[in-house]
């Protein structure tokens, strides 16, 4: 049994994170206009961190001396790169564009993820992988390049572009503190230091943090199972996996997204939507056989305590 654990364990972490990554735009877009987006991504994170908060209360006490100023600033760093910048522009994707185009933007992200591993930590960059870059890319441009009149905003689409790009840096600066933290601290730690530092901002700008009683179902399922769970799974992966390879599971994300879409929202896609979405599933098949890549070189954030 535990030998079939490990040939399944990396396989079903792949299928959690996919999942539950794909349900982000499709239980968030019935309530898009009942909450404001940023306030819905505050909450999202807020819940997902207390979720997993118990069970990372035991490795934080054994990892207590790895907390230096510095570290904790990192993480903070981090977790506003990715809760205030990255999922507040694709909160607001979700609510100017339909969730199946919002899905299609925030994965991909392999795209700039790829580019920023190769530049930050010197992860191969081979031929193939180029090829599904471009493959990738091309499908974004078919994408972004026709809105769907009376669904799909320039804004929207700008939004989710952005969403895409910070994530994306947020992956790759994330992976080596996942290695010697542990998946559950960093995505405990950045989520909050994030929602503290998200509060005040909210405060200041006189926007209603308290949800109304008909948005909870929802914004729970976002927090727990979409942040907590779904973040969790996808750390453990970015643990294992060099962060270019790690990325190409949100190839998977676009038909999963368009399918619960189109069961749940009855939503359609229009072809130049379908031809990028099909384009940038494609490119995962020639990658498939990449081999890995070189050692890590430059990138290093401070040294931690194991």
């Amino acid at each position: 049994m535990t030998a079939l654990w490990k040939k399944l364990r990396l396989p079903a972490l792949v299928a959690a994170t996919v999942l539950s990554f794909s349900a982000i735009e499709v239980v968030a877009n019935p309530i898009r206009l009942s909450i404001d987006p940023f306030v819905m991504t505050f909450w999202r994170f807020l819940l997902g961190g207390l979720f997993l908060l118990p069970v990372a209360v035991p490795l934080f006490r054994k990892k207590a001396r790895a907390f230096s100023p510095r570290v904790v600033c990192w993480l903070a760093a981090l977790g506003v790169l990715n809760v205030v910048v990255a999922m507040g522009a694709h909160a607001l994707s979700v609510k100017f564009a339909k969730a199946s185009t919002a899905a299609i933007l925030i994965a991909a992200n392999p795209i700039v993820i790829n580019f920023l591993g190769w530049q930050l930590l010197g992860e191969a960059l081979s031929m193939r992988r180029a090829l599904t870059l471009i493959l990738g890319f091309t499908g974004v441009v078919l994408v972004a390049a026709r809105p769907s009149p009376g669904a799909d905003t320039a804004f929207g689409i700008a939004a989710g572009l952005v969403g895409m790009v910070t994530f994306s840096l947020y992956t790759v600066l994330s992976k080596r503190f996942v290695q010697r933290l542990g998946s559950l601290i960093v995505t405990v730690s950045t989520f909050f230091l994030a929602s503290a530092a998200f509060l005040p901002l909210l405060l200041l700008a006189g926007v209603s943090i308290w949800p109304a009683p008909e948005v909870w179902p929802r914004l729970l399922v976002l927090g727990f199972i979409v942040s907590g769970f779904g973040y969790y799974t996808f750390f453990q992966v970015l643990r294992e996996l060099p962060a270019g390879r790690a990325s190409l599971l949100f190839f998977a994300k676009p038909p999963v997204a368009i399918l619960l879409a189109w069961l749940l929202l009855g939503e359609t896609l229009t072809p130049p939507a379908m031809a990028g979405t099909l384009l940038v599933m494609a490119g995962i098949l020639f990658d498939r056989r990449t081999k890995s890549p070189a050692p890590a070189r430059s990138f290093s954030p401070p040294e931690v305590s194991r």
